[in-house]
C-alpha cells in the first residue's frame, strides 16, 4: 500500500508538471507580449537613465614599524626599559579602508568643490547642488549627501593577497568621477602625512626626555667606574675587586649602549617630524573613463524582461484556469458567473433607476 501511495504522489507530480509546460506552451503568445512589453518599459526607463562613468585607483600602503623609535624599542625592552613604538596594525590595508569611509574624509569630500572641464571652460561643482540634495538645514544637506557616497558612489575594495586598497567612483560625470578619486587620495595622503608628524613631534619629546636621563645615569655610572680605578689602581690580583670592576664596567657599557640608541632615535623623531612624503604607493592614478557603464542599463533590461515573462505567465496560467473551470462547469465556476450577472444586473439597475429618476420631472413643475 505504501509503495502504491509513493508512486501515486510521484505520478501526479509528473502530471502537474507536465501540465505547467503545456500552459506554458499553449499560452505562448500572452507570455510573449507581456515579455515584449515590460522589455520595452524597461527598454525606455534604461534610455531615460543618464550614464555612469566609474574612475578607478588603486595604491598600496606602507605598513609595519615606522619611525625612529623602533630600533631604540627593541634595545631598550632587551633592559627592562618601555620605548612607545609607532605604525603597526593601525597602517594596514584594513585601516586606509576604514578610513575611506571615515566621517572625516566623507565630510572633506563634500565639502570640497571640484573643478572639472567643460567646452565653456573650467566649471566648479558642488556636490550637493549636482545631486540635488534635498534638507532643511545645511548639516542635514551634507549628511544626506555623504551617506549618498558611501552608498552608491564611492567604493572601496581590499586585495587581501596583495594588500592593494582599490577605490571606484561612479557619478554621471566622467571628470567628476576622477576629481573625486583624486581628492580622495590627497585627504589619505594629508592625514597620513599629520598624524605621522604629530607622532614624531611625541616620540621627538619623549626622546629628548629619555636622552637627559641617559645622560645623567651614565655620567654616573662612569664617575663610579672612575672612583674605583682611583682607589684601586692594582685590582687584578684580586677575585673580589675584579668582580666589582667588571660590574662597574658592565653598568657602563649598558648606558653607553642606551645612549647612543636614544640619540639616534632622537634624530630620527626630529627628521620624521618635518617629513612630508606619503607612506602610500600609488598604483592606478585616477582618470576621467572614456567609455560609460552599460551594465546599469543592461540590469535594467534584464529586470524587465523578467518581470515582463511573469506577469505573462501569471495571466497566462489565470486565463487557463478560467478556460478549464468553464469547460468543467464546475459548481464554484457557475456561482462565480451568477455573481457576475447579477453584479452587473444590480449595477446597471442602479444606473437605469438613477436615469429615470434624472428624465422624470419633479412634482413642483
Amino acid at each position: 500500500m505504501d509503495d502504491g501511495g509513493v508512486g501515486a504522489a510521484e505520478y501526479e507530480d509528473e502530471i502537474s508538471i507536465l501540465d505547467m509546460a503545456s500552459v506554458f506552451l499553449r499560452q505562448r503568445r500572452t507570455i510573449a507580449v507581456w515579455t515584449v512589453v515590460g522589455a520595452l518599459i524597461a527598454l525606455v526607463g534604461a534610455l531615460r537613465t543618464p550614464f555612469e562613468f566609474t574612475a578607478s585607483a588603486s595604491f598600496l600602503p606602507h605598513g609595519g614599524e615606522q619611525g625612529g623609535l623602533s630600533g631604540a624599542a627593541g634595545l631598550a625592552a632587551q633592559f627592562g626599559f618601555s620605548v612607545p613604538r609607532s605604525g603597526g596594525a593601525e597602517r594596514s590595508p584594513q585601516f586606509y579602508q576604514d578610513l575611506i569611509r571615515s566621517r572625516e574624509i566623507m565630510d572633506a569630500v563634500v565639502e570640497s568643490g571640484f573643478e572639472v572641464p567643460s567646452p565653456s571652460g573650467p566649471n566648479t561643482i558642488d556636490l550637493v547642488e549636482h545631486f540635488d540634495i534635498q534638507g532643511e538645514t545645511t548639516a542635514e544637506r551634507a549628511a544626506r549627501m555623504r551617506l549618498r557616497l558611501l552608498e552608491g558612489i564611492v567604493s572601496v575594495n581590499l586585495r587581501r593577497e596583495t594588500g592593494v586598497v582599490s577605490l571606484n567612483i561612479t557619478t554621471d560625470d566622467r571628470e567628476l568621477s576622477a576629481a573625486i578619486g583624486v581628492r580622495l587620495l590627497q585627504l589619505i595622503s594629508i592625514f597620513d602625512v599629520e598624524t605621522r608628524q604629530s607622532q614624531a613631534s611625541a616620540e621627538r619629546a619623549f626622546a629628548e626626555e629619555r636622552l637627559e636621563q641617559l645622560q645623567g645615569e651614565l655620567t654616573i655610572a662612569e664617575d663610579q667606574l672612575q672612583s674605583f680605578l682611583d682607589e684601586n689602581r692594582q685590582f687584578s690580583n684580586s677575585p673580589q675587586l675584579t668582580f666589582v670592576h667588571d660590574r662597574l664596567q658592565r653598568r657602563v657599557v649598558m648606558r653607553q649602549e642606551l645612549f647612543t640608541a636614544m640619540a639616534q632615535a632622537y634624530e630620527q623623531a626630529r627628521i620624521d617630524e618635518v617629513r612630508n612624503t606619503p607612506v602610500i604607493t600609488l598604483i592606478d592614478h585616477p582618470e576621467a573613463p572614456a567609455i560609460p557603464n552599460a551594465r546599469g542599463r543592461l540590469l535594467k533590461l534584464i529586470l524587465g524582461l523578467f518581470l515582463g515573462m511573469m506577469v505573462g505567465s501569471g495571466f497566462g496560467f489565470v486565463r487557463e484556469y478560467g478556460e478549464r473551470q468553464r469547460r468543467d462547469e464546475s459548481e464554484s465556476y457557475s456561482e462565480f458567473r451568477q455573481a457576475m450577472k447579477d453584479a452587473r444586473t444590480d449595477l446597471f439597475g442602479l444606473r437605469k433607476a438613477s436615469r429615470t429618476r434624472a428624465d422624470s420631472p419633479s412634482p413642483e413643475a
